[in-house]
């Protein structure tokens, strides 16, 4: 049996070559099933890193460190459970850092947003605007005028259209400090930024910590130090990173809490899991499709060929052999389809990853919650997708030779020579 291997595989390609044409089609069905899986799995791969990246650069950061009572209240905006000797904090907190790492002191609070006209609840954003640059990317987003100067804000772009205003106009802030008075102030709108996230630019302002200390009292209570880590290579050795330092600075740290990316975006990426398994139940159905194709090829091939099974036999070979002969050829073609498969999906995901796609151009104007806008979709390389999918569509065509195998090891050599 073992000197016969090399036989059947001999055989094998030569009737999977004197059968080009049939074998072509099955390939390329095969292979046109990897790819797209291929470029599924990197859309969906490069939509999760640009969501989890977007919340970094405008909302969440890598880490944010709060005090734990703010954080179990952090829905109500608590001015009252700010950071104390939030400077002293930043400094030993700077010195837990990896290198390449930056922080900035934010403090957000709600307050009501009047034109003299009309009024709305906001979020105002305090910030020191040099520190914030080197976290966030909020003032890359400016459609409008420029980032946070004493004495002016920076409106989200839906806001300033909800309230009529533009860079030059004046508006109105009230809000409750924290020992619960309230106050009011006037600023100038600076400029206007047209942020990623829907949440943000619908409700969300941004002032000089100098101006928020006028309306909240001095000194201004600073509800949280935000974090950013150096760039990773993945999301999910971002997400590590972002955690591995949260729980370290909350052991050097008693009494605070630091808030990593990956809890912020808990349900989201437990979201990202349910998709990958969705992205197998493709490949699956794809290569089923895929799978009838090189069953109905092999039996074609077993019909042409019944006279010739029926002369191998005559010369020896064993019911086995002849099995093993058709899953050679059922693998041969599961090779060449697969190979056509990973050469493919590669192409389209080096484009993707290259050149990317307009999100919106994908969904339009809807409401994207936690997903952005304004924000090019860049696929995402995973070897482990192309290795899993030049397996599986190799095994896939050698499950689909079992039926024909069987029927051509059952053919009795006399019938097989009678036939024509």
């Amino acid at each position: 049996m073992h000197r016969a291997i090399p036989v059947l595989w001999n055989i094998a390609a030569r009737n999977v070559l004197r059968h080009w044409k049939r074998t072509l089609i099955t390939a390329m069905v095969l292979s046109v099933g990897i790819a797209f899986f291929l470029l599924f799995d990197s859309m969906l791969a490069g939509m999760d890193r640009i969501t989890i990246d977007t919340a970094v650069d405008y909302e969440n950061s890598s880490v944010s460190v709060r005090t734990q009572r703010y954080q179990q209240d952090v829905a109500s905006l608590p001015l009252e459970e700010a950071l104390a000797s939030p400077d002293s904090i930043m400094n030993s907190v700077a010195d837990l850092l990896p290198q390449g790492s930056h922080l900035t002191p934010r403090t957000r609070f709600h307050v009501r947003v009047s034109n003299w006209i009309d009024e709305t609840p906001a979020l105002a954003v305090a910030v020191d605007p040099d520190r914030d640059s080197t976290v966030f990317h909020t003032n890359t987003r400016l459609v409008e005028g420029n980032w946070v100067q004493p004495g002016s804000v920076v409106l989200g772009s839906m806001l300033a259209r909800d309230l009529g205003l533009k860079v030059g106009d004046w508006l109105v802030l009230t809000a409750i400090r924290a020992d619960g008075s309230m106050d009011a102030m006037e600023l100038a709108v600076g400029g206007v930024a047209d942020l990623p996230l829907t949440s943000l630019s619908n409700q969300s302002l941004y002032l000089d910590l100098v101006d928020a200390a006028r309306i909240l009292g001095e000194p201004v209570p600073i509800t949280e130090i935000d974090i950013r880590l150096p760039s990773s290579l993945t999301l999910d050795a971002m997400v590590a990173q972002a955690e591995a330092l949260a729980a370290k600075l909350e052991a050097a740290l008693p009494g605070i809490e630091a808030f990593s990316i990956g809890e912020a975006s808990r349900d989201y990426l437990a979201m990202k899991e349910m998709k990958s398994k969705f992205s197998y139940v493709l490949i699956f159905v794809v290569l089923l499709i895929a799978a009838v194709g090189i069953v109905n090829t092999l039996l074609m091939s077993l019909y042409s060929r019944i006279r010739e099974v029926g002369v191998l036999a005559a010369y020896g070979l064993e019911p086995g052999d002849i099995r093993r002969l058709f899953s050679i050829e059922g693998v041969l073609v599961g090779i060449a389809g697969s190979l056509g498969g990973i050469l493919i999906g590669a192409l389209l995901v080096g484009l993707l990853a290259r050149y990317g796609i307009s999100f919106d151009s994908l969904v339009g104007n809807a409401d994207l919650g936690a997903l952005p806008r304004g924000i090019l979709l860049k696929g995402q390389w995973n070897p482990a997708a192309f290795v899993m999918g030049f397996l599986f569509g190799v095994a896939v065509s050698w499950l689909a030779t079992i039926l024909p195998a069987r029927r051509a090891s059952r053919i009795e050599v006399t019938e097989a020579l009678r036939f024509v």
